[in-house]
């Protein structure tokens, strides 16, 4: 059963616009913004936003897949005619709790990354990015908040770097789970059984004594112990009890797998 926190409070502040400057709020338990890597938006050219969220002691926000507990971190745009926005880029989770549940989440400070790709011709001085943001922040209670920031940028052929903006994306950048690596997850279980097998191979560079894996689509939950095997072969095995959320016909596990000290993406297929 989910469960659901145990207080919560809903505020909303006014929208904050700026241009040049980091748009922010301070909310329980943390400080959200959004920043721009650079001064100004260039015809045709990407552009990186962030979302940064710095976690007062003892508070957490989520994961796009949070576990139990919690919701994640979401973005909505409302952009110029003719840009479009990607999907969040995640740093890695890390393992929290929600008072006594376990979850996954941000207790460090984060940012979540956008791209934002600008049509080739801009025909006005400047563009405004508005986000609606929801988030929910929690240590022994919760408290869920939503915003939309406002930031506005004059179009020019060379803008300069935000400094503190760039400080915070190369970070957000370098927690990224790596995409290129040569790990392989194998999923050694059937789509109906309650336990679910993962085996890992490839190059750990030493011996490993623990490993675990976060979930990204809810197939495993994350109040579930996860079984940790080293095999003689050198694969890795974890066991883990399926979520009894865990959506239907799914023929892979995708998640991020954290080992020595390296978060890997990772989907596990069967082998074939």
């Amino acid at each position: 059963m989910k469960v659901l926190s145990s207080s919560a409070y809903l505020f909303l502040l006014a929208n904050i616009a700026c241009a040049q400057e980091d748009p922010e709020l301070t909310g329980p338990g943390l400080e959200i913004g959004l920043i721009s890597e650079a001064t100004g938006v260039a015809p045709g050219t990407p552009l990186t936003l962030g979302l940064h969220i710095h976690h007062l002691p003892g508070f957490h926000t989520y994961w796009k897949s949070p576990g139990i507990v919690g919701m994640a971190t979401s973005i909505e745009w409302q952009l110029p005619e003719g840009f479009t926005a990607s999907e969040i880029r995640w740093p890695y989770p890390e393992k929290t709790f929600m008072s006594k549940y376990p979850c996954h989440g941000y207790e460090r400070d984060v940012t979540l990354i956008v791209e934002i790709t600008p049509p080739d011709q801009i025909t006005t001085k400047e563009v405004s990015f508005k986000a609606k943001s929801t988030w929910m922040c929690c240590a022994k209670g919760c408290f869920p908040g939503f915003e939309t920031f406002t930031i506005t940028l004059p179009v020019t052929k060379k803008p300069k770097a935000v400094l503190s903006a760039k400080a915070h994306l190369s970070k957000a950048f370098s927690e990224l789970p790596l995409k290129n690596h040569n790990i392989k997850g194998i999923l050694k279980s059937r789509p109906d059984k309650k336990m679910i097998t993962l085996s890992f191979q490839g190059d750990f560079k030493k011996p490993l004594k623990e490993a675990y894996f976060f979930s990204s689509d809810g197939q495993i939950s994350s109040d579930q112990k996860q079984r940790f095997v080293a095999q003689k072969d050198g694969s890795i095995t974890l066991e883990i009890a399926r979520s009894e959320f865990s959506p239907e016909g799914k023929t892979t596990i995708p998640g991020v797998l954290k080992i020595g000290g390296r978060h890997l993406e990772i989907e596990a297929k069967p082998k074939r």
